[in-house]
């Protein structure tokens, strides 16, 4: 079975030459695009290195001359050409060359209607990629692997951090643990020396766990016991202790 061969689809540049007077038809040596070249009535002399690509090129140029001198005369009939193209091959790309903001609201029409449209400042400006065609197809694909690589790797980075994280929490707990433990213990082995007010106590853990009186461990460590029912404290904030009881 013979697969039919589909076209490439033709690049149509459209320059107005009445206000664009730097041409480079060099690009035309690609099979897809062609020239249509508008010149007004007042342009009498053309550049002869621009002669001699409309020579070289002159299957793939037309050159149309406005004989009317006509306020936007090259301007509508510029507009009239691109019509007629995008009637003719509706899924071809066009191009206009012109510094003339008017044609915008044209394009924006165009492209409403899905006819791929755009317009360049000057030929160093003009690029034939586009959105979907095959050489601007690659930076996307590119940009999705690059994404799904960054992806990838912060959500590794996420479980790092979050093993990391459980690690540590892990070993704050049995760090309370024992300091509790340690703490239990000497007021069992002590009970005379058991403090009778909340400062005391807050400095007796403090210094049986060696950490900061006013730190994050000893209310850590105070906490537990109250979980625990070891310690509580009355609306004075005298501290009761039930450690006996437990043994």
């Amino acid at each position: 079975m013979t697969v039919p061969l589909i076209a490439p689809a033709m690049n149509h540049v459209f320059v107005d030459f009445e206000n664009v007077h730097k041409v480079d038809i060099s690009l035309v040596g690609a099979k897809t695009v062609s020239f249509t070249l508008m010149v007004g009535p007042k342009q009498t002399k053309l550049d002869t290195d621009l002669v001699e690509q409309l020579v070289e090129h002159a299957a793939r140029v037309n050159l149309i001359r406005m004989k009317s001198s006509a306020k936007n005369a090259v301007d509508f009939a510029l507009a009239y050409y691109l019509g007629q193209a995008a009637l003719a091959e509706p899924a071809s790309y066009f191009h206009i060359i012109s510094k003339d903001g008017g044609y915008d609201p044209l394009i924006k029409h165009l492209c409403e209607q899905h006819i791929n449209v755009r317009r360049y400042s000057s030929c160093a400006d003009l690029t034939f990629d586009w959105p979907g065609k095959a050489a601007a197809a690659k930076e996307p694909i590119a940009k999705k692997t690059a994404n799904k690589k960054a992806a990838k790797k912060a959500v590794a980075k996420k479980a790092t951090k979050k093993k990391l994280a459980g690690k540590a929490a892990a070993k704050t707990a049995d760090s309370i643990q024992t300091w509790t433990e340690k703490v239990v213990k000497n007021l069992i082995d002590h009970p005379k020396a058991r403090p009778a007010k909340d400062k005391t106590l807050h400095t007796k853990v403090g210094d049986l766990i060696k950490k900061p009186v006013d730190g994050p461990e000893v209310q850590a460590v105070i906490e537990r016991m109250q979980s625990k029912g070891m310690l509580k404290f009355d609306e004075k904030s005298v501290p009761e202790y039930f450690l006996q009881e437990r043994g």
